[in-house]
């Protein structure tokens, strides 16, 4: 028997180690959602348990590094701050030119009309407070997505890994019917599906930092900058155009950040 070379081997490895990642994430994240997704508690505790559930990605690649142990927590999870500051701004920035051209096009043609100018000032204030909330919140999800995972699948290159961790996240979101509501399934569609786009944004804030930290701010913007100015300076209503300027946009943010860089 031809023993298998060790580049084959390595690939294998990584698959293996991948796989079972996102089991334990998925499958801790759906035990987790029990509660929330049977209603078997107030749907008040739902406020608690997604703060949980939320924990699940950084537990699984905690899991995986106890198992396999190839390098320190700091370099395995990309925790280090040098050079994040700027990163950290770059993050936020897309995130925020992103939801305000988006805000921009549909006020320009009419699809969405401004809140009152009071409403939009007491919705300001809390900006800031939300952000550094959801950036908390945020971590255990991007320690496992960003961190864990895109250190050890880091050998699939950047666009196959955005891809794939994408697609496993959108499953991994799945207990999130629980709680939106009965909306029509077109609107879930778009729901799940406008996630994708995210993956590869925060995983280029990551590798090209080389640390997790702007993927975890960049993330709570999502959450808070995003939010506000799409849904508290607007009166939004769901409509396919915007998101899709939103999809597109995101995307080319991301290979922006990947491009080539000169020697």
């Amino acid at each position: 028997m031809v023993a298998s070379p060790p580049l084959a081997r390595s690939a294998r490895s990584t698959v293996t180690d991948v796989t079972w990642f996102f089991a334990i994430a998925i499958l801790l994240c759906f035990s987790l959602s029990v509660p929330m997704v049977f209603r078997l508690v107030p749907t008040d505790f739902n406020n608690l348990i997604t703060p949980l559930l939320q924990l699940t990605p950084l537990l699984a690649g905690i899991i995986m590094w106890l198992a396999r142990r190839p390098g320190t927590f700091r370099e395995t999870f990309a925790t280090g701050w040098r050079g994040t500051p700027r990163w950290i701004g770059i993050g936020i920035g897309l995130i925020a030119a992103i939801a305000a051209i988006q805000t921009a096009v549909a006020l320009a043609l009419g699809i969405w009309e401004l809140n009152p100018l009071d409403q939009i000032a007491a919705a300001t204030m809390w900006v800031v407070p939300v952000l550094l909330m959801q950036s908390v919140f945020a971590i255990g999800e991007e320690f496992g997505w960003r961190g864990w995972l895109s250190t050890r699948a880091a050998s699939w290159g950047f666009w196959p890994l955005a891809l794939v961790s994408g697609l496993v996240w959108i499953v991994w979101h799945l207990p999130v019917l629980a709680v939106i509501g009965d909306r029509p399934l077109w609107d879930i569609v778009i729901y799940f599906a406008g996630m994708l786009p995210w993956a590869p944004l925060l995983l280029a804030l990551r590798w090209r930092s080389g640390s997790v930290w702007p993927a975890v701010l960049a993330h709570g913007a999502i959450n808070s900058i995003r939010v506000y100015l799409l849904q508290s300076v607007p009166n939004a209503t769901d409509h396919l155009l915007i998101e899709v300027i939103g999809w597109v946009l995101t995307l080319a943010a991301a290979a922006w950040l990947m491009r080539p860089r000169k020697a």
